[in-house]
């Protein structure tokens, strides 16, 4: 089975506070991978580290069968792509320029870059916004600008934080509906959020990040094997071990 993210003994703290500790994981290529917590789990640093954003204390990182490494990072970020949360843009240009600007860092060609952009807007729903700023636009708007930015570089690996969030119903399915045509063309897609019902629906497999490690791998066939009225949420409960508020602590209500 290839491999498109490996990790072993990955250390990150800040400060005194470790983060992640002796963290392990395994994504197979041409997947779509769920990576679930609590907030405060680890799991937008874990992207960070992944994306070479944020340093590491020690372990091994490998990405595409690439050591994760300053002699790598250029041909890691070529293969790369990323929506973060909340999404990096530049405020102070349009829609249009930006995807533009994204195009010209990749070497998409002018000839056919403007069907993609045209058909991405348009299908997520941007195309009255291409001539906008991106500091005029809603928070949704700028989540689906970040993933049409992300679909347009053509990755080999797409790390997602939060993709969902703030986003409205129609454009969710649409943005599911492109992320298993990219799965379809062997694109690995790792996706953190709290939407669990997405998470359930979506993806291949799903890890449980809770106390700095990897607590559960529920991979495809694990997953078949579930009790069908076994949903995500309750073998979430069930892993953090949640904690009910008894039924009369909001009895003033």
């Amino acid at each position: 089975m290839r491999l498109a993210i490996e990790i072993n003994g990955l250390q990150k703290s800040y400060g005194n506070t470790p983060v992640l500790e002796d963290f392990d994981l395994a994504v197979p290529s041409g997947t779509i991978f769920g990576l679930i917590g609590p907030n405060g789990a680890g799991k937008s640093t874990l992207i960070g580290i992944l994306i070479g954003m944020l340093d590491y204390d020690e372990g091994r990182v490998t990405i595409n069968g690439l050591p994760l490494s300053e002699e790598n990072e250029l041909e890691i970020k070529r293969q790369v792509a990323t929506v973060l949360q909340p999404p990096l843009l530049f405020e102070h240009f349009t829609s249009h320029d930006f995807l533009h600007y994204i195009c010209d860092v990749y070497g998409i060609g002018k000839d056919a870059r403007k069907g993609k952009m045209d058909s991405l807007l348009d299908y997520l729903g941007l195309s009255k916004f291409e001539h906008t700023k991106i500091d005029k636009l809603s928070a949704g708007s700028r989540k689906k600008l970040s993933f049409c930015a992300a679909v347009l570089s053509d990755p080999q690996i797409l790390f997602l934080d939060e993709p969902f969030e703030s986003i409205d119903v129609i454009s969710i399915g649409r943005m599911k509906t492109i992320l298993n045509q990219l799965k379809k063309n062997g694109v690995t897609i790792i996706i953190t959020s709290h939407i669990l019902e997405i998470v359930e629906n979506l993806c291949d497999d799903i890890a449980i990040l809770h106390n700095q490690k990897i607590i559960a791998y529920l991979d495809s066939n694990t997953r078949k094997e579930l009790k069908e009225d076994t949903s995500l949420n309750e073998i979430f409960e069930h892993y953090v071990q949640v904690e009910h508020p008894k039924d009369d602590v909001l009895k003033w209500l």
